[in-house]
């Protein structure tokens, strides 16, 4: 039997948590709309902190905390990656649609090829930039949607995700010094403690409503910890060990919008508009030109 490369090793895992994270948009959506939504990630985030660390404890790695290097990589992964698009992409989840947050989300890979440039993390070409302009006009499409009106939540969202770029590349210099489990326990645990004190004092909840939002909530907190920033992140950080940052983020970002718009019309009962529909279409033809140009011109990931 052919052995199995270490790079396709890492796309197939992360084409895996691509499938997982297609749940995230619908679980921003929905639960954005029925709690408070720095609590809900809050509490989701601390769940798979505490099933990480549970795990540590029984394989006997809670020594590798002492790894000060690490430390300081993971504390800019949970400041990039956790607490500030968190902040941002929740709150615009609870003022737009399931759909809109699903592609929205595809603005990582714009904000991906303009920061790496910045910082000479990669070469930019005539495809990435041609790909990143569709991208953004797709974009316009999903923001405008028909009316005349600014919803202040897309833009949100779209904020949000340009905090990722960074956080990744700390998340790649971070799995050099320590393991997976690690980063996801830390990352979870820090994130989710901070979430829940900018909760506390910013969302307004009594104690009684705080016990209901439990009781009726737990099992999207327990999918989302468990499924989202769980598995799917470790499935991820196997990934992203393996090649590139913009490789990884392409077949990601590229990847889940389609199962998220399907997921949106089962879950949500929401349906695509036009616009919608015009949007999607064009940022995929975006992604996937960078995508080509990426395969054809450095196979093993944009950095060089």
């Amino acid at each position: 039997m052919k052995k199995i490369s270490e790079e396709r090793l890492g796309e197939l895992m992360v084409f895996g948590e691509t499938v997982v994270y297609a749940l995230f948009p619908i679980v921003v959506a929905y639960a954005s709309k029925q709690m408070p939504p720095i609590l809900f990630v809050a509490i989701a985030t601390l769940i798979a902190g505490i099933s990480s660390l549970l795990y540590l404890i029984f394989t006997k790695q809670i020594s590798q905390f002492k790894n000060k290097k690490a430390l300081k990589y993971i504390s800019a992964v949970t400041v990039f990656i956790i607490i500030i698009p968190s902040l941002f992409i929740f709150t615009g989840g609870s003022l737009t649609s399931g759909i809109n947050t699903s592609i929205l989300l595809q603005s990582e890979i714009v904000f991906t090829l303009l920061i790496y440039a910045i910082i000479k993390y990669e070469k930019i070409t005539f495809a990435k930039v041609l790909g990143a302009i569709q991208v953004i006009i797709g974009t316009s499409f999903i923001v405008y949607n028909g009316t005349s009106g600014v919803n202040i939540g897309d833009f949100l969202i779209i904020a949000g995700t340009m905090f990722y770029p960074i956080g990744n590349i700390f998340a790649k210099k971070a799995l050099k010094e320590t393991t997976i489990p690690v980063i996801i326990c830390l990352r979870s645990l820090f994130g989710g403690a901070i979430l829940l004190m900018i909760s506390l004092f910013f969302e307004t909840y009594s104690f009684g409503d705080f016990k209901s939002y439990v009781n009726d909530y737990y099992f999207y907190m327990l999918v989302s910890g468990l499924l989202i920033y769980g598995i799917s992140k470790a499935l991820w950080y196997g990934g992203l060990r393996r090649m590139e940052v913009s490789k990884a983020i392409l077949i990601s970002v590229g990847g889940y919008p389609a199962l998220s718009l399907l997921f949106a019309i089962i879950f949500l009962n929401e349906f695509p508009t036009v616009y919608q529909w015009v949007g999607f279409g064009i940022i995929c033809v975006g992604i996937f030109a960078i995508l080509k140009s990426q395969n054809s011109k450095n196979p093993s990931g944009f950095g060089q």
